[in-house]
């Protein structure tokens, strides 16, 4: 994803581990796994959501042609009738 090493994350999980020290480090990666969740779910819901408006869109479109289509049927059957009283 970010094209992170084993060395860095070494480097990195050194540095954490210095900063926040052994006895915050499980609170901070508590939290930080709780705020990796909501965005996950955050982002799911969000493409759920796009591909529901793009489905109702696809729908739409198509009763749309199915519209025309009957409207060329219609239309169909009027000229052919036109035809026929004509001959």
């Amino acid at each position: 994803m970010f094209n992170i090493g084993w060395q860095e994350l070494l480097i990195i999980s050194v540095v954490i581990v210095l900063i926040l020290g052994p006895k915050e480090l499980p609170t901070a990666l508590n939290t930080f796994l709780k705020f990796s969740r909501k965005v996950k779910r955050i982002s799911r819901d969000f493409l759920e959501e796009t591909e529901s408006i793009l489905s109702k869109e696809d729908l739409d479109k198509v009763k749309e042609t199915m519209r025309d289509i009957n409207y060329n049927n219609d239309l169909t059957k009027e000229i052919d009738e036109i035809k026929n009283i004509k001959e």
